[in-house]
């Protein structure tokens, strides 16, 4: 939940007005939105692999792209990005227990990821927070984005060869 916590925050240390900063959050609502219907369709024909890996593969694409401009129209398009991608992991981890453990178990399993899922997200806004109060930006918050994100990529391929 970082991007989401401290995306108008960003915009407004970057020189941003808070009109914008605060509309690309809304945005990222928007483009979410867009994403989780883009990603049932794709899940329905494809399976859950592919859309998660596209997922962190855009991810680490616009970290990366973040971390060489802090550009506005970087940050921008990066939040735009971000807000694809939002929605898309928590519906996916219940189509991933399902295919790995049956529906026996679906509503414990899918209990116990987004659990996990959403607690991992509050400690990453909280992270954030502890990165930003510590260094005065988010410099190294885009680092460890970043390196989850390729960390959660190497995650779906070995789940993949599973």
């Amino acid at each position: 939940f970082f991007m989401a916590t401290h995306i108008v925050a960003l915009g407004l240390d970057l020189g941003m007005s808070e009109f914008v900063a605060g509309n690309l959050l809304a945005l990222m609502g928007l483009t979410g939105l867009v994403g989780v219907l883009l990603t049932g369709v794709l899940t329905e024909r494809k399976g859950p692999w592919l859309p998660t890996t596209l997922c962190f593969i855009l991810r680490i694409v616009l970290f990366a792209a973040v971390l060489a401009s802090r550009e506005t129209v970087v940050v921008v398009v990066a939040g735009l990005a971000f807000g694809f991608t939002f929605w898309m992991t928590a519906p996916l981890t219940v189509v991933f227990v399902r295919e790995r453990f049956g529906t026996a178990v679906l509503g414990t399993g899918a209990g116990c990821v987004t659990m996990v899922h959403h607690a991992a997200g509050g400690l990453g806004a909280l992270v954030a927070a502890h990165l930003y109060d510590s260094m005065g930006n988010y410099h190294y918050a885009f680092v460890l984005a970043l390196a989850l994100s390729v960390a959660a990529l190497g995650c779906i391929y070995r789940l993949r060869r599973l």
